[in-house]
């Protein structure tokens, strides 16, 4: 009866807390640059036919809450084990640290380890075991479309965006830290829905051929950006040693723009995406 009541209350909390992020289109601790113009209700994407713009310059500065907060993110599975990656942001000083598995039940991870130089994150969950997704070690080019999959807003949802070029993010905050990211402009959101990315942080980003090249780390909503890790992230971590993963695991068919939406909901199906949930305290 006792552990009944508590999962009930942890649930209770994570509908407030996805509540809350709809209201404020918050991104969990990330946080746009101080001083530019406040986010517009609906987001900046960049139509087809539309000259991509210019590569951002200088350094993207995200800002970190000084405190944790009770906040979900996003997480996928890299090897049978139960295994995830997410982003660090998201796990980084939790008291607890859940995977979501249903919607009357959390599975507890038994570890969460986050790298000191990037905004990236491994969970283990014992008795979370799908299938897993391959990554891939190749940077994306100007021009390519990527597939970014999650929970942002705390709702199922998907995104299409087009790499813009390499650059680089500063933390501050919490933390500090500086790492080479992926700069992309926003294509399309299935289904389509206004506000901040928040809660996508740490979701995949699949290129065409249905391999992870980044995992989603900050947005700008008001300038049509979203930011990934560069994905030599895996390799310097210990995921990837080769160019690919294995390819028996990349999404079958690839990723279009016609399908994605579709993957992404199977994939969450399967929990191989799963939503992530930091109990603060």
């Amino acid at each position: 009866m006792r552990l009944s009541r508590e999962v009930f209350l942890y649930l209770l909390i994570i509908v407030v807390v996805i509540i809350r992020y709809a209201a404020e289109g918050g991104d969990g601790p990330r946080r746009p640059a101080p001083g530019l113009p406040s986010e517009p209700d609906t987001p900046v994407l960049v139509p087809e036919g539309e000259p991509l713009p210019g590569n951002d310059r200088g350094t993207v500065v995200v800002e970190l809450d000084a405190e944790v907060k009770n906040g979900v993110g996003t997480a996928f599975a890299v090897d049978s084990n139960g295994t995830f990656i997410t982003a660090r942001h998201v796990v980084d000083g939790c008291g607890k640290v859940f995977l979501v598995r249903g919607s009357r039940t959390l599975e507890p991870v038994t570890s969460a380890t986050s790298e000191q130089n990037r905004d990236f994150a491994v969970v283990r969950a014992a008795r979370l075991k799908p299938d897993y997704v391959a990554l891939s070690r190749r940077s994306p080019k100007r021009g390519e479309d990527g597939f970014m999959m999650g929970f942002p807003q705390g709702s199922p949802a998907d995104v299409r965006a087009t790499v813009v070029g390499a650059t680089e993010m500063r933390s501050v905050g919490r933390y500090r830290m500086r790492e080479p990211v992926i700069a992309w402009v926003e294509r399309e959101r299935k289904p389509a829905f206004a506000g901040s990315l928040g809660g996508i942080s740490g979701g995949p980003v699949f290129d065409s051929e249905g391999f992870v090249v980044g995992t989603v780390v900050a947005g700008a909503p008001r300038r049509g950006r979203v930011y990934t890790t560069h994905p030599r992230v895996f390799g310097d971590t210990g995921f990837l040693n080769t160019e690919r993963g294995d390819v028996q695991h990349a999404l079958s068919g690839g990723v279009t723009r016609e399908n994605f939406a579709e993957k992404g909901n199977r994939l969450r199906a399967d929990r191989t995406i799963a939503q992530v949930y930091c109990k603060a305290d």
